[in-house]
């Protein structure tokens, strides 16, 4: 097998905690109407919807922020096994849930999940694979994120087809909606039976002094043409030190200035209100008119279009370079949303509080909304998890890594348990206006603090403020 394929199996096995991060987060797409309503459901008010929602975003933050640390202490390939372990618990419990607490607490323990998966495994392909791949390696993630929202969309569509409603009672006498989550077992269970098999991070074995076994693996991968240099580089940058999340800590600025830029870069892609397109996706088309089954499969028409947008943005990240796509990205969201924010005034309320649109309005909406997606995905989408891997230097990038997946994730609990809240008292034209004004920010962030990793060797990563 040549070095190359044996790069991309590997950096393949690792994403697929990518695929289903995407699941876990979108499969409450098609069951959150079901899960709230008081015929098959919890009875659920718009709060406790929105928790429902939301608390996997906090579980990630959770798992997060601890998956460096445990990372640096048992390797990478044990935690990416504890989070397949994690997600399997929770495809079952909360697709078993009989009661708004059991699934508020078994979709925080996916919540875990997402975390844990969405920190270790850029930071593995990062790790592992050469600085002229390590681009187009590392968007494998999102490329999986985005095939694990496709995979549940279209579990949700199939099951939904099958049985007539997310209502209706399907096997074992479960409603349908039961086994939107219970269907997440399956990919659990392959996802951790692939990363049983494979090879440790050469920086973490040259960290706990194992460098003989790293040098093996640098070698038999072929992610450096000279594996005895770079473990002396690898040893060098780590000079001796086990990395720890008070070496993110700064006298002047309070945190380090690369962690405040990762973080304020993490942290307010979410406040765009990216995962709300997903998320409520189905909920969203059901209150402009999009009725029965068409709600249900125009969210699986743009994970697929959303596929081929990551496809062609892993195609150019390491010829264009991160910054170009960053930038691009955030003017065509800001467009998208101002467009999907005025569309919204031209609706009227009806009596139960839906917004009715009519004619070429619902179909602006409906471009609009999605194309906020759509561009993401080929830009921020495929950049985000690439560059918050390569960011950081060699002493703190688990650490730094997961302070900032955590803030990311902290802004996905906000946003989305938010949501059912704004869209009652600002209406979806107030809520997409903000997310515009967040998407301007992020303009000014790529602009002027954001700089260029392409082709940038992790030894000789730093970040000084412009």
């Amino acid at each position: 097998m040549s070095n190359n394929n044996r790069l991309l199996q590997i950096a393949g096995a690792a994403a697929l905690g990518g695929f289903l991060f995407g699941f876990d987060v979108a499969v409450i797409n098609g069951a959150i109407g079901s899960a709230s309503g008081s015929e098959t459901g919890f009875g659920l008010t718009p709060w406790q919807t929105g928790l429902v929602v939301s608390i996997v975003s906090l579980g990630a933050a959770v798992g997060a922020a601890i998956a460096g640390g445990i990372a640096n202490r048992i390797g990478r390939v044990k935690v990416m096994i504890a989070a397949a372990i994690l997600f399997s618990i929770s495809a079952i419990m909360s697709g078993l849930s009989f009661s708004f607490g059991a699934l508020v607490i078994w979709r925080l323990v996916g919540g875990f999940g997402v975390g844990i998966s969405a920190v270790i495994a850029p930071a593995y392909i990062a790790e592992i694979a050469p600085a002229d791949k390590r681009g187009r390696l590392g968007t494998l993630q999102q490329l999986a994120i985005a095939v694990g929202i496709f995979g549940a969309f279209i579990t949700n569509f199939i099951l939904v087809k099958a049985t007539g409603s997310a209502d209706a009672e399907g096997w074992f006498g479960l409603h349908t909606w039961r086994w939107m989550f219970i269907s997440e077992l399956l990919p659990a269970v392959l996802y951790g039976v692939f990363v049983i098999f494979l090879p440790e991070s050469p920086r973490y074995l040259v960290s706990i002094g194992k460098e003989e076994e790293a040098e093996k693996i640098i070698s038999a991968v072929g992610s450096d043409s000279d594996p005895k240099g770079r473990i002396n580089e690898i040893r060098g940058s780590l000079a001796g030190h086990r990395p720890r999340f008070a070496d993110l800590r700064d006298k002047k600025y309070g945190l380090r200035p690369v962690v405040w830029v990762a973080l304020a870069f993490a942290f307010l892609i979410q406040m765009a209100g990216i995962n709300n397109v997903l998320l409520y996706a189905t909920d969203l088309w059901s209150t402009v008119g999009f009725e029965g089954n068409l709600s249900v499969f125009i969210p699986v028409l743009t994970s697929i279009i959303g596929i081929v947008m990551t496809i062609v943005g892993m195609s150019v990240i390491d010829k264009v370079g991160r910054r170009p796509l960053l930038l691009w990205g955030a003017i065509g969201m800001f467009v998208a949303m101002v467009v999907a924010a005025i569309t919204f005034t031209q609706g009227t309320l009806t009596e139960e509080g839906a917004l009715n649109l009519s004619g070429v309005w619902a179909m602006v909406a409906l471009i609009s909304v999605h194309l906020v997606y759509i561009i993401f995905c080929g830009t921020w989408g495929v950049v985000l998890w690439v560059f918050l891997g390569e960011i950081f230097p060699n002493q703190i990038r688990t650490a730094g890594l997961g302070f900032a997946t955590a803030g990311n994730w902290i802004g996905g609990t906000l946003i989305t348990f938010l949501f059912p809240v704004t869209k009652e008292y600002i209406g979806l034209s107030g809520t997409y206006f903000s997310y515009a004004v967040v998407a301007a920010i992020l303009i000014w962030l790529v602009a002027r603090h954001i700089p260029e990793t392409k082709g940038v060797e992790l030894e000789d990563m730093s970040y000084d403020l412009k």
